[in-house]
């Protein structure tokens, strides 16, 4: 009977001691894995940081055309005789200034706008 409480509390040992182990080895490769995702995510972040920055400031310079053309066509459009179907210079010029701002806007893919 003393044999039998031996060799049970020898099975619980052995068991316990390889659930442990097990857990230690789980435990190590689960920070292997997100030591990888941590590299894999830092290295994604640096590739596509100067594209963050480039865009960055492409809408920043985009917003200030933006802005001088609104400007420019509120004060076209107030002007009496915006019912006459003749351009003069100040509206063909602001076509074009507005066709050449959206083409001198880097950083994307878009194509280039046609002039006339």
């Amino acid at each position: 009977m003393k044999l039998r409480y031996v060799l049970l509390a020898l099975v619980v040992i052995v068991s316990v001691t390889g659930a442990l182990a097990w857990r230690s080895g789980w435990s190590a490769h689960a920070d292997h894995i997100n030591a990888l995702a941590a590299k894999k995510k830092e290295k994604a972040e640096k590739a596509i940081q100067p594209v963050e920055e480039k865009a960055a400031v492409a809408t920043a310079e985009s917003k200030v055309i933006y802005r001088t053309i609104t400007r420019d066509v509120v004060k076209y459009v107030q002007s009496p005789d915006r019912i006459v179907c003749q351009f003069d210079d100040d509206a063909v010029q602001l076509r074009q200034r507005a066709i050449d701002a959206a083409n001198s806007i880097s950083g994307f893919d878009a194509g280039a706008v046609q002039g006339k």
